[in-house]
């Protein structure tokens, strides 16, 4: 295979994955506002520092190739995302 054709292949492969990343944020924000719900229903707030330091927690624990600073940045703007959905679907 030629450089082109292998570049186009793996655009094409990164391409399938953004598909792939962005049906899970989907779900996960689908989730999460199922959990806003149910906060709602045992008037819980809304924020939970705790779940929040748990998550980055993990990150940190996992044997990565992929920055971890940048992984848990990531994760930070996903968890707002899903705090405003909360927040807006009251």
């Amino acid at each position: 295979m030629d450089d082109e054709k292998a570049l186009l292949f793996i655009r094409e492969e990164i391409d399938a994955i953004d598909s792939e990343i962005i049906a899970l944020l989907e779900s996960r924000l689908n989730l999460s506002l199922q959990i806003g719900k149910v906060k709602k229903n045992l008037d819980k707030n809304m924020h939970d520092d705790s779940r929040e330091e748990e998550i980055l927690k993990k990150i940190e624990e996992l044997s990565l190739l992929y920055p971890k600073e940048d992984l848990k940045s990531i994760f930070v703007e996903i968890m707002k995302t899903s705090l405003n959905a909360q927040k807006n679907n009251e």
